[in-house]
């Protein structure tokens, strides 16, 4: 791990914050992770992230006794500028705490970074308390769309940056949840045109540095102050537009926000019929009022 130096990592937070409240994209997923959580006074709360120390700092100014799990080295340098703290990233996809420990356990856009998710989703069902809640944070995968296709043309998918897939439909995330949690709410946010202007600018932004400007490195050099200026000249010129398009609410969102309650771990096997199919495909491929498929 890097040797702190206070004025640098002082610095590093005073650009970081700039930046996040320049950006429309994160100071939303921010409200609603706040919203979600809620207050978190006298509570055990941890976080799974992927590196971006400004949204792990806020969270934990929601009160209670935090814990920032990071899923890389990369992500673990990055997030101890934020936290001021040396921060050890997960190793094999476990969780180094004990069972029924938290109450809250959030997970900020990295749930797509682990191979075998839905085991990892079991181990934060091991941690959490019996009453605990699970947070979600992720891309929704919306694979015929404009945002999908700039996304690919520049190379700024998920998958692109490290990661097994890139986000996920509101089904699929429920199926992976739904052996030990209870999902009251999947909420749907940061619709397309928003995306796709975005993804214009990180384009911009990828020509200065191939990383997230969110994500610090263990050795940051100088340089990288100015181009925190040169990124916030950037944000604070484009703010309108993107504060604009953000108002188009009802044109389908590309994030999405999950608040599941912990329940006992039970399976729920999908019944199968003699020949293996599941009923739902021999519903497909079966007449209806007949017994033989067509």
């Amino acid at each position: 791990m890097r040797e702190t130096n206070n004025n640098r990592d002082t610095g590093v937070r005073v650009w970081q914050e700039k930046l996040l409240d320049r950006s429309i994209r994160r100071s939303r997923k921010l409200k609603r992770l706040k919203e979600a959580v809620g207050s978190s006074l006298n509570l055990q709360c941890l976080e799974i992230s992927e590196g971006d120390g400004t949204i792990s700092a806020q969270l934990r100014t929601l009160g209670g006794s935090w814990k920032t799990a990071p899923v890389s080295k990369e992500a673990a340098d990055s997030i101890s500028y934020s936290l001021s703290e040396t921060l050890v990233p997960l190793e094999n996809e476990k969780l180094p705490f004990e069972d029924h420990t938290f109450d809250r356990l959030i997970i900020v856009d990295a749930l797509k970074r682990f191979d075998d998710d839905y085991e990892f989703l079991h181990e934060c069902h091991r941690v959490l308390k019996n009453d605990g809640w699970l947070i979600i944070a992720e891309a929704r995968r919306v694979p015929i769309s404009l945002t999908s296709l700039l996304q690919h043309l520049f190379r700024l998918t998920p998958a692109n940056q490290g990661a097994w897939r890139n986000g996920y439909k509101q089904q699929e995330l429920f199926d992976k949840l739904k052996d030990g949690y209870d999902v009251p709410e999947i909420g749907v946010y940061s619709n397309g045109l928003l995306e796709s202007t975005a993804t214009f600018g990180e384009a911009i932004q990828k020509m200065f540095t191939p990383l997230p400007y969110w994500l610090m490195q263990e050795q940051l050099p100088q340089s990288e102050f100015k181009r925190f200026q040169r990124l916030q000249a950037l944000g604070s010129a484009a703010y309108p537009l993107l504060w604009l398009l953000a108002q188009f609410e009802f044109i389908p969102g590309h994030k999405l926000l999950v608040r599941s309650r912990r329940r006992h771990w039970r399976p729920r096997l999908q019944p199968k019929l003699i020949d293996g199919r599941s009923i739902a495909e021999a519903a497909i491929n079966t007449k209806i009022g007949t017994a033989a498929p067509f």
